[in-house]
């Protein structure tokens, strides 16, 4: 399977006039907003922020995996490397609201420029973040993030925009679009997100949000989990990726077919069960019940000082140990819920794993690769609108293309 990084070494030498920006250049920019640069970056090249991360002795640990392969082959491929820095952004904030948002801004030529927004990193203030987003149809890194579109276009007055974004950082570019005024949606030609989450319908039945809706492409892995969270009401495309369902997040395990993506037949039977799963843990647990949890979870993490997913996750008798601490710290109702959420996701996992052949509404899920053609998913995530259509003007000006490319 021909991966992302393939792509940089066939096309890397392909200009922007000779081969127009595309979704695995917009996936590459998405994924190199994680990179551990910051406001020193500014007006400096991708390829000669890539040469000094490369030397770099507290980058060492990351050159092994496909960041590594990245930043050995940005300054060999001219149509990356020569991208400029316009703009980075880097906030991590407890209050007033938990906060882990880094952005960037990238002229790719004299009248275009690409905003990427970083999804999650290790950091528990940015999984606390993820969270809310669970029971809260909008949280404050979103306001962040259409701030900071707003300034961008202010700051550039006379060019025209992509926003991209992996995760929730795929989650932010569209919220962006969808919240922006008028006069800045116009600007933005297309907002892509590769394995982002979706929306709740509170956010995207606003008729700000439903105006731009064509703008909006989503990419998702065949075994997508953080794809299948919320709903995409956007069009939405399954890529194929023949890697291990854990590790399918990451867009550069993605197969690439010359300029575009391989499309695969559709979602996996896991994909499927799991947003079956999710459902309905949303549907079971009460949103203030969640909030209430989730809350006390993280404040437990704070007072036993774990500030990094990699303190627990990294040793696993050690994270073991820790993570029971701060579960009998809670008290024990919350103790109680915690288990049953935990629980209420599994139980609802094995009992859909034989979905195909069962006489019930599972049997009609679509298979479809192109919500363009057929719905991808059926069941909305929030049930306090179980019958919520959009008009359908909405969907005509979305699937106007249907018969063109689904790429």
């Amino acid at each position: 399977m021909s991966t992302t990084l393939d792509y940089l070494r066939w096309r890397g030498d392909l200009s922007f006039e000779v081969n127009p920006f595309n979704s695995v250049d917009a996936s590459l920019l998405s994924s190199l907003v994680y990179l551990p640069a910051d406001k020193s970056a500014i007006n400096h090249t991708l390829g000669s922020v890539a040469e000094k991360l490369h030397d770099l002795p507290s980058f060492q640990p990351q050159m092994h995996d496909e960041t590594g392969a990245e930043i050995l082959l940005l300054p060999k491929s001219p149509r990356l490397a020569n991208i400029k820095i316009l703009d980075w952004i880097d906030r991590s904030e407890k209050e007033p609201h938990p906060l882990q948002f880094t952005a960037a801004a990238f002229r790719i030529n004299a009248d275009t420029i690409v905003i990427a927004y970083r999804g999650t990193d290790s950091t528990m203030i940015g999984w606390n973040e993820d969270m809310r987003m669970n029971y809260m149809p909008e949280i404050y890194g979103q306001t962040v993030a259409t701030e900071y579109l707003n300034q961008i276009v202010k700051q550039f007055p006379n060019d025209h925009f992509y926003l991209v974004g992996h995760s929730k950082g795929g989650n932010f570019a569209q919220y962006a679009l969808g919240t922006a005024e008028a006069e800045v949606q116009d600007r933005v030609i297309q907002a892509l997100s590769f394995d982002g989450l979706g929306f709740y319908h509170q956010v995207y039945t606003n008729p700000n949000f439903m105006r731009v809706l064509p703008k909006m492409k989503t990419y998702i892995p065949e075994s997508s989990i953080f794809g299948a969270m919320l709903d995409h009401p956007e069009r939405t495309l399954v890529v194929k990726s023949d890697v291990a369902m854990r590790n399918q997040h990451d867009p550069r395990r993605w197969s690439v077919g010359r300029d575009s993506f391989t499309l695969a037949p559709g979602l996996s039977s896991s994909a499927r069960i799991i947003r079956h799963a999710l459902i309905h843990f949303n549907n079971s647990i009460p949103k203030d019940k969640r909030e209430e949890t989730f809350s006390a979870l993280f404040e437990a993490f704070e007072n036993f000082n774990i500030d990094d997913i990699n303190q627990i996750i990294a040793n696993k008798l050690l994270g073991t140990y820790r993570l029971g601490r701060i579960f009998l710290s809670l008290d024990s109702e919350q103790r109680k819920l915690l288990a049953n959420i935990f629980s209420d996701v599994w139980k609802s996992f094995k009992n859909n794993t034989n979905l195909f052949f069962r006489d019930n509404d599972y049997d009609l899920y679509p298979k479809s690769n192109d919500s363009s053609k057929a719905p991808i998913f059926f069941e909305f995530y929030d049930s306090d609108t179980p019958n919520l259509k959009l008009p359908q003007e909405v969907w005509d000006n979305l699937y106007k293309n249907k018969n063109k490319s689904s790429d």
